[in-house]
């Protein structure tokens, strides 16, 4: 039981760290505000014909359809010569078609892999309690390494040659005939160039770096702790707190407020566990003063 209940943590713990990547995708897929901010640093006019406010409403657009909040982008259109005009043809409709199945699925599996990583969490620390959060901490930065060293490797690659990093993306999760497109006649790759998904790329880096600043110190902090000494006890704020910060946490990177409730519920669960662990404490220290006293005068 002990060795499936280490398992369970470890497992947790990659399931969580993945979870965490997902919530940084789904960040920087609702970050439109940067979206516009960095087409007029790459100067898109110059390169599209299309004014940065209209680039980043369309790729907004094509955003939410992504991730399956929008499901008009056949509607969407642009002026041209006074008459509105639509913006994506038929083969550009239908790459967006497979990236909506891609991106949704991917989101898909980050939900499971929370719920799932969470429940097995919970399982480890009933089972072991402090040697769970032990078992949790090394998995989590064992398998942050790898990703790093992952991560470090196809940063080389796109840095040498990033048009072939996107080549081989498109074959591996897309279809790359399908995925082509000739600037000249096509709208959507225009205001879709090579640099915006490098930086969009590096955003991500950034977004998911200040994620794992919360996990990391927490896994840091469970391997310093040398025994449990009433741990388990005192661990029950602490996971409060701690989860509330992480609520906190996933409604700036995902940006869905109703993270905001569970964050203020869990924080203020917390504050209230930590008065009546106090309240219990203080009382336990009268109650012993009191029989002190007693022998005392006994």
């Amino acid at each position: 039981m002990k060795k499936l209940a280490k398992a369970a943590a470890a497992l947790s713990a990659i399931l969580l760290l993945f979870a965490l990547l997902v919530g940084a995708i789904l960040r920087i897929f609702t970050d439109k505000l940067w979206v516009e901010e960095e087409y007029k640093r790459i100067d898109i006019e110059a390169q599209s014909g299309f004014t940065a406010h209209e680039a980043a409403y369309v790729l907004g657009r094509m955003m939410d359809y992504s991730v399956g909040s929008f499901d008009g982008l056949d509607g969407v259109t642009y002026t041209e010569n006074g008459e509105s005009v639509r913006f994506f043809n038929e083969s550009e409709l239908s790459h967006m078609v497979d990236v909506r199945v891609l991106t949704t699925t991917v989101l898909k599996l980050g939900l499971a892999a929370l719920i799932i990583g969470f429940a097995l969490f919970v399982l480890a620390f009933v089972l072991l309690r402090l040697a769970g959060l032990k078992a949790f901490a090394k998995a989590f930065l064992i398998a942050l390494g790898v990703l790093l060293v992952v991560i470090a490797a196809l940063g080389v690659w796109m840095a040498v040659d990033f048009n072939s990093f996107w080549a081989a993306f498109h074959v591996v999760f897309l279809d790359l005939e399908s995925s082509t497109f000739d600037p000249a006649v096509s709208r959507m790759i225009r205001i879709c160039p090579a640099e915006l998904f490098s930086d969009f790329i590096k955003h991500f880096a950034l977004i998911a770096g200040l994620g794992l600043i919360l996990p990391v110190g927490l896994s840091v902090f469970f391997l310093c702790i040398k025994r449990d000494n009433g741990f388990g006890r005192k661990l029950l704020p602490f996971c409060l707190i701690s989860a509330g910060l992480c609520a906190f946490l996933a409604r700036l990177l995902t940006g869905m407020n109703a993270f905001w409730i569970v964050s203020a519920v869990l924080l203020i669960c917390g504050a209230v566990s930590v008065a009546v662990l106090r309240a219990a404490k203080t009382r336990a220290e009268l109650l012993s003063n009191q029989a002190r006293g007693e022998a005392d005068n006994g």
